[in-house]
């Protein structure tokens, strides 16, 4: 569990943090590698505390058996809509991944590990789609924060994410691994960069890995939320990059 980043959510959403959906639109919290869903549950239970029950989360897994157990937490949470999918950089592609997880019970444990090539091949499978699909014009959802727990295809979903970012300017998360994937980890920070975010680093290990951290970036020209992210790293929770 990422208590450091999760509190750090909690509290944007206690401070109002959250941009405002454009109007006509749904505002939208992606959850994209939800595994079982308890992520997505916590943001929905936390939106709900808030009174923001208007605002959905759309929880992006692709193994069925995650997918399962995401379907159940719905029946609690309305404002939760599971999909049974991946992200990636061209829309209406397809995944694989060995049949047998299908017959595994879903749990943040079952994971499709993208730097083992082995687990990208199989007979059971899941669409791919992109960002800017998932958020184009006619869907009527505006994005407000991304999620992005994606084992190392962080770069590669957010080039097929530029069209969402630049027009909604949500909250981003990304876990990066400057050591054990540095050019994945480059080329995050590249990008971020070019649009004019800035990154703060939580300081906590995520994926397994020692260099595993997690990386919430924010619009610079988002003052109010600057104004936490500011109060909440130099508090010592993590560092500014």
């Amino acid at each position: 569990m990422e208590f450091k980043l999760w509190a750090l959510v909690l509290l944007i959403l206690d401070q109002n943090g959250l941009p405002s959906p454009r109007p006509g639109t749904a505002g939208y919290v992606l959850d994209a590698g939800a595994n079982d869903g308890a992520s997505a549950q916590g943001i929905a239970r936390a939106l709900e505390r808030a009174n923001m029950e208007a605002v959905r989360v759309l929880a992006v897994e692709p193994l069925r058996s995650n997918v399962v157990v995401i379907e159940a937490r719905t029946k609690q949470h309305p404002n939760i809509e599971a999909l049974h999918a991946g992200l990636g950089a061209v829309n209406g592609s397809i995944g694989h991944y060995p049949l047998e997880m299908n017959s595994r019970r879903g749990s943040i444990h079952l994971q499709i590990n993208s730097w083992t090539p082995r687990l990208h091949t199989g007979e059971a499978f899941y669409p791919i789609v992109t960002v800017d699909a998932l958020f184009a014009e006619e869907t009527q959802r505006t994005l407000l924060f991304a999620h992005l727990d994606l084992e190392g295809m962080e770069h590669i979903v957010l080039s097929a994410a530029n069209e969402t970012i630049m027009r909604d300017r949500p909250i981003i998360t990304v876990e990066t691994y400057p050591v054990k994937i540095p050019a994945q980890h480059e080329a995050v920070m590249a990008y971020l960069d070019s649009i004019n975010y800035r990154v703060f680093t939580v300081e906590e290990i995520v994926g397994g890995y020692k260099d595993g951290r997690n990386r919430v970036a924010i619009p610079k020209e988002r003052q109010h939320l600057m104004w936490i992210a500011n109060h909440y790293f130099y508090g010592g929770i993590g560092k500014v990059n």
